[in-house]
Parts: C-alpha cells; structure tokens; sequence
C-alpha cells in the first residue's frame, strides 16, 4: 500500500506540474491573499477587525463582493451597506472570514466548462457546505486539536483537484465523473484507473505552490483516505473525510462522486479512542450541522433531519437562499 501511494503521489507532482506549466496559468497566492488566510485560520476572537478591513478593502473585487453579499435579499435591513466595517457588524465576523476565503480563492481559480452532473455552481457549493461543517467539527467542545479555522480552508479546498482535472483535462475527467456515476463508485476511485493519481493529491501540489500551511495540504491530500495520512495529519484528514459525508448527505451542490461511504464506516467511526467516535456524539453533530445547512438554504423545520434517522434521510433539494446570495445568483 506505502508503494502504491508513493507512485500515486509522484504521478500527482507530475500533474501538477503541468498544469502549473500551461497556458491557463494557477497565479501564485497574491500577498494579500497569503495575510487574509493566516488572519482567517485564527480563532475568532483573536482576529485583528481593523487590520483585516485593511487587507479586505486592498482588494476592489473582494471587497466588492463581501458589499454586495452585505446588501443581498438574504439580509431583511433596508439601509445600504457601504462600508466594510459595517458590512461586517450585519453579517457578522465568522460569515465574512469564511465568505472572504471562498471569494479569495474563486478569483485566484479559473472556472470550469460544465459537466453533465457537475456543474461550476455545483462544485462550489458543496465545496462550501463541507467547509461549513468542517469548521464546525474545529469547535472546542469535541476537543479534536485542530483549528475551526483551518478545517474551514480545508474543506473549502477539499475538491480543487477536481476543477484543475475538469479545466486541464476534460476528456478524461468527463470518463471519470460518468464512470463513477454509472457504476456507482467513489470518484477517487475511478481517477486512479483513470490518471493513476486521485484529484486531491494534485490539489495538494498546487496547494504547496501556495504555501499553503503542511497540515492543509496533508488534510486536502489525505481526506478520501485518512488512514495514510502521516500521524501527525490524520485528525485533519479524518475530519474533512467526515465533514465531506455530511455534505453529501445535505445535497447542496454535487461533488461528482458517484457514491460516497455512509459516516459510519468513516475513520473516526472507526476508531474508539475519539469522543467523535461515539454514534450519540455522531448523532448529534450531525444533526446540528445539517439543521445550519438547512437553515441557509431555506428549509422547513419539517424538512430537517430526524435524530433516530440522521444517517438514512437525505435533505430534499432546495433553492438555496444563503448560497444564492453568497454566491450572487439570480
């Protein structure tokens, strides 16, 4: 196993470097971005508000974009945001850290041509939704070690291997998506058969590229198979792998797999050792994870997850209200 995943590795470099190499250039991280993200990866309340506006309001389109979300129909207040100072008091500091990091990296990644079942719009939202219920796993009281911050970022990136295949490789990758769709098989592993490599190993290069920190590459790299993650990387790894279910099970937006793994065979279900372990523990996060989800897309309390059930159910598709906004859709 070591062997193979040395070799999937090293076919992921490979990649990476040509698409590095090509004429739709991956633009280094701009230094504001790089100072946006080491702010982002803190603990709420340790962020500096003034120095990040300072970092926001260097940026025309983020801070255009972070307006336009401040003044969109999902917010009930009739006066106009203007500034970034009161934007943040409306939306609050944790939505605008997150809303900034997805429209950050949106701008530095070029879009895709849609694919039958996955579509740009798509690949975002869920991108968002595991990001959401990543950061929740990062709360204090599962005492898991790793920043809410961080596993925000991480989910958020989990899948930007899958946008570099679809942009560089579109043939290819279209055989992937319709394959595992067809034959009802985790994406990831189609891509092996396919490219030798999985889509979040080349996600991980281009993330090095960035340097981005060790512990988000590791967690984008190793998510689908936090098992192999070095020691040091598998509480991250693992716990994107779980936030990564939760928003399979929610349906906001399509992450291309054909099938996912149920939570319960997911690692930290697996291991005893971890409160997250526990299935009343599970139940629980679970269900409030998907309630937030719920409530940003719009949904009725008759619509969320029962307790007993929260495993078995999935939430019906909505129109999104909070992702419409953030993402400007009409």
């Amino acid at each position: 196993m070591e062997n193979k995943l040395v070799g999937e590795k090293t076919i992921a470099f490979s990649i990476a470097q040509e698409i590095l190499s090509t004429s739709t250039n991956i633009p280094p991280m701009p230094d504001n971005g790089t100072k946006i993200l080491e702010m982002a990866r803190q603990p709420i309340g340790k962020i500096d508000i003034p120095d990040f506006a300072k970092l926001v309001e260097s940026d025309p389109s983020l801070l255009t974009r972070v307006l336009q979300l401040s003044n969109s129909s999902y917010y009930s207040e009739v006066e106009k945001i203007i500034t970034l100072r009161a934007a943040i008091t409306r939306i609050g500091l944790t939505e605008m850290t997150n809303s900034v990091c997805l429209y950050l990296f949106q701008t530095i990644l070029p879009k895709f041509p849609n694919i039958e079942g996955f579509s740009y719009n798509d690949y975002w939202s869920h991108s968002w939704a595991c990001a959401v219920a990543n950061r929740r796993l990062g709360h204090p009281n599962l005492d898991m070690g790793v920043l809410a911050g961080e596993l925000y970022i991480t989910g958020l990136l989990h899948g930007m291997g899958k946008l570099l295949l679809a942009i560089h490789f579109p043939d290819q990758f279209t055989k992937c998506i319709i394959k595992a769709r067809e034959r009802k098989l985790p994406l990831h592993e189609v891509e092996k058969d396919e490219f030798g490599t999985t889509d979040a190993l080349v996600a991980a290069r281009i993330m090095k590229f960035w340097n981005l920190p060790p512990n988000i590459c590791a967690g984008v790299a190793f998510h689908q198979m936090p098992e192999l993650a070095p020691p040091e990387y598998i509480i991250i790894a693992g716990l994107t792998q779980f936030a990564y279910g939760i928003a399979e099970m929610s349906q906001i937006g399509n992450s291309g797999d054909g099938i996912t793994k149920e939570l319960s065979s997911a690692y930290f279900a697996q291991n005893s050792n971890l409160s997250i372990s526990k299935k009343e523990v599970q139940d629980k996060i679970v269900q409030e994870i998907l309630s937030l989800l719920a409530a940003k897309s719009g949904e009725s309390q008759s619509e969320k997850y029962n307790k007993q059930s929260v495993q078995t159910k999935p939430i019906k598709k909505k129109k999104f209200t909070w992702i419409k906004s953030l993402f400007g859709m009409s």
